[in-house]
């Protein structure tokens, strides 16, 4: 009886250390995640955990592959399916209320082992579908790789656990669009960049815009690649060319042409509001260019603007350059 008493105490005073090991250790990650952010201006490095929910949605291929049981490298999961809130992208816990739990599978990692989390791959990087607490624990105790249940998509774009999410976005879009366009097989030069997500649809709009425009008045369907042509001969290359010609771009150091394009036409009504009536988005990059063209003076103003770090177009509440040049 006296025996079986002291094994019990002992295994209480193991049970009570080990909790004592793994409070230290979220407390730990914990701070980990503070110094995390307040450094993250400094070094450029993004903390936010990667939203499998919004990168797969720009996925084309919706359904993944399980391809069973593996190891794969903690450090390369870095984001997760329904708790990238919850967690820094390096799994490191933002709340206190994630303590208990988190406690509880750390000392389940010295007592009975863990069972393998659930995680879908895409391009080169693992999101957490089941097992994120898990995960957080591994890195914490420097656990190079943990098993786990891979469902994998096919690499549409390749992804590095450092990417940021608006980078990963434009190129799915760019990948979206070129898949459906080949505008990049049809004129390689074409030279369409953006700096934000998002912007690819714009054009993919304009595109069908214009097909449907030109088989009303052909009177025959138009087919699509034949619309892409069109569209970039007609509509995108004149107003690109008055902007490369211009001193626009120039104001918006760090943004494209393409940028710049696409800020024209989803704001052309505001901007027929002050600048007057156009006929399309040339005429309308042609009157910008010429109301501010630079003179010496206008030059000095925009170096200035440069140098206050004026790198974003105009805020959707503030559509005239007008009050552009006023705010600076």
């Amino acid at each position: 009886m006296r025996e079986q008493l002291s094994t019990l105490n002992g295994m209480s005073i193991m049970s009570e250390q080990n909790r004592n090991s793994a409070g230290f250790r979220f407390d730990s990650a914990r701070k980990k995640a503070f110094y995390d952010k307040v450094t993250a201006r400094l070094t450029g490095r993004p903390t936010e955990m990667l939203p499998f929910d919004i990168i797969r949605g720009e996925l084309r291929q919706q359904n993944p592959f399980y391809q069973g049981v593996q190891e794969i490298p903690v450090d390369l999961i870095v984001g997760s399916v329904g708790r990238y809130r919850e967690f820094t992208r390096r799994f490191l816990p933002l709340t206190d209320s994630l303590r208990e739990r988190w406690i509880g599978v750390d000392n389940l990692a010295s007592s009975a082992g863990w069972p393998p989390i659930d995680a879908y791959k895409i391009g080169g990087v693992y999101f957490a579908n089941d097992g994120n607490h898990r995960v957080s624990v591994a890195r914490q105790m420097e656990i190079p790789t943990i098993e786990a249940h891979v469902w994998e998509y096919p690499a549409e774009v390749q992804i590095g656990p450092d990417d940021e999410l608006d980078d990963i976005l434009i190129r799915l879009g760019e990948r979206n669009f070129m898949a459906k366009t080949k505008l990049d097989q049809q004129i390689p030069q074409h030279n369409i960049r953006f700096t934000s997500p998002g912007r690819y649809r714009e054009l993919l709009a304009q595109i069908q815009n214009l097909q449907h425009t030109l088989s009303i008045i052909d009177e025959t369907d138009m087919p699509y690649q034949e619309a892409v042509a069109a569209w970039y001969e007609m509509v995108y290359l004149p107003a690109v060319q008055i902007i490369r010609d211009s001193t626009l771009l120039e104001d918006f150091p760090g943004r494209t042409e393409a940028d710049l394009f696409v800020w024209l036409s989803l704001y052309r009504d505001n901007l027929e509001a002050v600048y007057g009536t156009y006929e399309n988005l040339a005429d309308l990059a042609r009157i910008l260019a010429d109301k501010y063209k630079e003179g010496s003076i206008d030059k000095m103003a925009r170096q200035v603007r440069n140098l206050l770090g004026r790198d974003e177009l105009p805020p959707l509440m503030d559509l005239s350059f007008d009050a552009l040049l006023e705010e600076e």
